[in-house]
C-alpha cells in the first residue's frame, strides 16, 4: 500500500509542478480534482500490487470505465486460501472463470481451495496466461492427480509444505518433469509418517531412451534429498542453471564418477546442509558442472571440508570461471575448542592462494557455536558518502600484492560475568592467535568496557571496529592502552552515554572514521551523524554553532537519507 501511495503521490506532483492538464480522452482535458482523474496506466500500475478478486470485488461495478478497463486490459493474480475466502466456489464461477485467459498467477493454501480450482477450472477450460502457481498444504496425493499437464504455459511452480504420506516422491518428480514448458520448481515436504530415519525420502528416476527431458532450468529443493537420488534428478534435468538443496545426505548405495551426468548450463550450486564425504562432494563437482560461477557449501566441522589444499585442488583445476564462493562450517563451541589442530587448518587458509583471491575469513564465535567460514562476497562498510570505507568484495578488487587475508571476527554473546567472559576468552585465544583478524564486530547489546579492552589487546592486527552498544563504563576502567592499534575506523551503533564515545577515543587513538555520533575528534576527518526525520533545525543549529564558535574552517555538510555528513577539508 505505501508503493501505492507514493504513485498517486507522484503522479498529482507531477501534474502539479508541471502545470499539465490531465487527459481523460482524445476530446477531454482537465485537471486532476478527483481519484477517477488518474490514467488507466495509474490504474494498471495500482493493480498490479493488488490481489485479483479485491480487485473486482472493489472497482468491478463501480462504473463503466472501471468495467471496461478490468475486462479487456488487467491481468489477475489470485490469492486464495480457506482462512480468508468464504465461498472459494463463487469466486472460481464469477471471477476466475470468465477472466480465465487474463490469469496469470495462482497462489492457493489448502487442500479444500485448491481441489475446488482443480476441480472447476482446469476442467474443460483454457488458462493459456496461467504462468505460476504456488500451492502450500497440498496433500502430495492430490498433487499427484492434479491436471496441471492442461495449464500449456506453466512456467513456474511452487509446492510449499505438501503433506507427504509415503517415502517415495519418485512419482511426484516425474509427474512435475512432464510439464512441457515448466522452468522453474521448488518442492517443500512436511512428513505426516513416522520416518524410520532421517533419510526416508527416496527419489530413483530410471532415464529410458523415450522420455523426454526437463526443460526445467531453476530447481529449489527444500528438502531432505540423498545423494543418489540427486543424481537422479539431474539426468532428467540436462538445461539446469540454478539449484538449491537444503539437506544433501549420504546416498544409499554407491555413486561412481560414471553416473553423474554433466550440466552444461549449471552456473550456481548452493546446499545448505551438505552430509556427503568430501570425496563424493569433490567427485560431484568435478563431473557436474565446469561453468560453475557460483559455489555455496554449508556444514559441520568436518577435518575433510576444512582442507585448505584440497579446496585450492578443485578450485583451481576444476571451476575456472568461479566468481563467487562460500564455504560456511559450524561445531559446537566444546568441541571446536577442544581441538588444537584447528589452529592449522586455519593457518593454510591463509597461503597465498587465498590470499591474492582477497576472499574474507570469518568467524562468528560464541557461547554455544563457533562458525567459520570463507566468502568471496561479504564486505564490510563505513558510509561517509563520498568517502566510502569498504573491503574488496570480489576477484575483480584484489590486489596482487597484499600480504594478508581480510579476517573478520564476530563475537555475539557474553556474559554478565566478566569473570567467565574473560576465561571464555583465554579458550578462544589460539584462534586470535592463528588468525590476523582486520575487523571485529561486536553483535551483542551490551559489552563491557573492561571486556572490549581485553579484545582488543588480544587482536592488535585490526583497523576497524562495529559495536552496537556498551555496558556503563567506569571511570577506573579507562587505563590507557598498553597495546598499540590500528583501528582507524570506528562505529557505534547505539550510543546512550558520552562516556562511550570518551571511553572509544582512549581505545582508539588513531581513529579517523567515526559514525553514529556528533563529537570533536582531533584526527576525524569524516563524520556520520543519525538524524531521524530529517530535522532542519536541529542541522541548522549545528551549522550555526560551528561557524560562531568557529570550530571548523573549511568542511562541508550534506544530508544522505537520515545521515548528516560532515567532512573536514
Amino acid at each position: 500500500m505505501n508503493r501505492i501511495r507514493r504513485l498517486l503521490k507522484i503522479q498529482i506532483r507531477n501534474e502539479k509542478n508541471q502545470n499539465l492538464p490531465f487527459t481523460l480522452n482524445a476530446h477531454t482535458t482537465r485537471s486532476i480534482t478527483h481519484l477517477e482523474d488518474f490514467s488507466n496506466e495509474i490504474f494498471l500500475e495500482i493493480f498490479d500490487y493488488l490481489e485479483g478478486c479485491s480487485i473486482h470485488r472493489s472497482f468491478h461495478n463501480l462504473n463503466s470505465r472501471f468495467r471496461r478497463l478490468l475486462t479487456s486490459s488487467v491481468v489477475l493474480k489470485i490469492q486464495l486460501s480457506s482462512e480468508t475466502v468464504s465461498d472459494a466456489e463463487k469466486c472460481y464461477k464469477t471471477i476466475i472463470i470468465p477472466n480465465q485467459h487474463r490469469l496469470l498467477s495462482l497462489d492457493l493454501t489448502g487442500s479444500d481451495v485448491i481441489n475446488e480450482f482443480f476441480s472447476y477450472c482446469t476442467r474443460n477450460s483454457s488458462f493459456g496466461a496461467l504462468q505460476s502457481i504456488v500451492l502450500h498444504r497440498i496433500l502430495i496425493c492430490e498433487l499427484l492427480h492434479s491436471d496441471l499437464k492442461s495449464l500449456p504455459n506453466l512456467l513456474s511452480l511452487t509446492v510449499d509444505r505438501a503433506v507427504l504420506l509415503f517415502e517415495d516422491v519418485s512419482d511426484v518428480y516425474r509427474m512435475i518433469f512432464s510439464l512441457p514448458v515448466l522452468k522453474y520448481i521448488k518442492m517443500s515436504f512436511e512428513v505426516d509418517f513416522e520416518l524410520q530415519d532421517d533419510n526416508s525420502i527416496n527419489i530413483c528416476l530410471p532415464v529410458t531412451m523415450n522420455e523426454q527431458c526437463s526443460k526445467i532450468e531453476y530447481m529449489f529443493i527444500d528438502h531432505t534429498c540423498k545423494f543418489d537420488g540427486l543424481i537422479s534428478l539431474f539426468h532428467h534435468t540436462p538445461q539446469l542453471r540454478r539449484l538449491i538443496c537444503t539437506d544433501l545426505q549420504k546416498a544409499d548405495r554407491k555413486v561412481d564418477s560414471e553416473q553423474i551426468p554433466t550440466l552444461l548450463y549449471l552456473k550456481s550450486l548452493r546446499i545448505d546442509r551438505c552430509y556427503i564425504d568430501f570425496d563424493d562432494f569433490e567427485m560431484l563437482i568435478r563431473k557436474v558442472s565446469s561453468q560453475l560461477e557460483e559455489l555455496c557449501v554449508r556444514r559441520d566441522f568436518g577435518m575433510n571440508y576444512l582442507n585448505a589444499n584440497r579446496w585450492e585442488m578443485l578450485i583451481t583445476d576444476f571451476l575456472p570461471h568461479l566468481k563467487r564462493f562460500t564455504y560456511k562450517c559450524f561445531g559446537s563451541n566444546s568441541r571446536v575448542l577442544e581441538d588444537r589442530n584447528l589452529r592449522e587448518v586455519i593457518h593454510r587458509f591463509t597461503s597465498p592462494f587465498w590470499i591474492n583471491k582477497r576472499w574474507t575469513l570469518d568467524f562468528v564465535i560464541n557461547y554455544v557455536v563457533i562458525y567459520f567460514s570463507v566468502c568471496s562476497t561479504k564486505k564490510t562498510c563505513f558510509d561517509f558518502g563520498e568517502t566510502m570505507v569498504k573491503y574488496p568484495k570480489s576477484d575483480e578488487y584484489a590486489d596482487q600484492t597484499q600480504s594478508s587475508p581480510v579476517c573478520e571476527l564476530t563475537m555475539d554473546r557474553f556474559l554478565s560475568s566478566i569473570e567467565r567472559n574473560q576465561s571464555f576468552l583465554c579458550d578462544c585465544e589460539f584462534i586470535f592467535n592463528s588468525v590476523k583478524f582486520t575487523h571485529l564486530t561486536i553483535n551483542c547489546h551490551h559489552i563491557s568496557s573492561q571486556i572490549l579492552t581485553q579484545i582488543i589487546r588480544l587482536l592488535p592486527h585490526l583497523n576497524s571496529l562495529h559495536i552496537l552498544s556498551m555496558w556503563p563504563i567506569e571511570t577506573s576502567v579507562l587505563p590507557p592502552m598498553s597495546v598499540e592499534n590500528k583501528i582507524t575506523k570506528v562505529k557505534l551503533t547505539q550510543m546512550t552515554r558520552i562516556e562511550d564515545v570518551t571511553f572509544l577515543l582512549s581505545l582508539c587513538p588513531s581513529m579517523e572514521y567515526f559514525q553514529e555520533v556528533d563529537v570533536y575528534v582531533p584526527l576525524l576527518s569524516c563524520l556520520c551523524v543519525n538524524i531521524p526525520n530529517n530535522d532542519e533545525q536541529l542541522l541548522n543549529e549545528l551549522r550555526t554553532l560551528i561557524d560562531t564558535e568557529h570550530l571548523l574552517e573549511n568542511y562541508t555538510m550534506r544530508r544522505i537519507n537520515d545521515n548528516l555528513i560532515l567532512k573536514k577539508h
